[in-house]
């Protein structure tokens, strides 16, 4: 990442350079280095962990510390990590299918995510929400999968009819809602929002 910042602060003027004052291959080749650094960067941010969780448990869910009714902000709650004792799963990755934004007068709260439930669901998900650029980019696995991910938040999973869901809120809220897309973090594939 370092690499790729030193690379733009240098490349990225004479490149420019290059384009005003350049002639044919010169301006070709210009335009084609900027491209690079360009791909460059989505590639990488594309594959970065989150670096600012946006995931709180949902209200009354094992991780929350915050009772349905109280009258604290959201932004000050409090959050623990799951306690509860976990069933062994040993099923594929869940893959989120469905998402849905649950808004309120001030903006998205939580969103509920829902996949094809597997035959040994786990009962719970480690969930990391990274919002950007209109972007909600989210990273869901089943159970424990090893060491969590910085800002990963466990909520309980429930299946009915065959479908997993999970809720997971958001804090503080993101204003408006109108113009957000959710993204699977790890394939960058849109989920459909219902």
């Amino acid at each position: 990442m370092l690499l790729l910042g030193v690379l733009w602060l240098v490349l990225a003027p004479a490149c420019l350079w290059f384009l005003v004052r350049g002639r044919g291959l010169t301006r070709a080749g210009a335009l084609l280095a900027l491209t690079g650094l360009e791909a460059a960067t989505i590639w990488l941010d594309a594959g970065a962990r989150p670096r600012t969780p946006l995931a709180q448990p949902a209200p009354g869910s094992a991780g929350s510390t915050d009772p349905i009714g109280s009258g604290d902000s959201i932004g000050s709650m409090g959050s623990a990590p799951f306690t509860g004792t976990a069933v062994p799963c040993l099923g594929r990755p869940p893959v989120p299918e469905r998402a849905e934004l649950i808004t309120r007068e001030n903006g998205v709260r939580a969103v509920t995510l829902s996949w094809t439930a597997a035959p040994d669901e786990c009962a719970t998900a480690s969930v990391v929400l990274r919002h950007r650029n209109h972007r909600i980019k989210v990273w869901l696995s089943g159970g424990p999968d090893g060491p969590p991910s910085p800002g990963a938040r466990t909520v309980p999973v429930t299946v009915s009819d065959g479908v997993a869901s999970a809720r997971v809120r958001i804090a503080p809220p993101l204003p408006g809602g109108a113009g957000l897309t959710t993204v699977d973090g790890r394939t960058g594939r849109p989920i459909a929002l219902r």
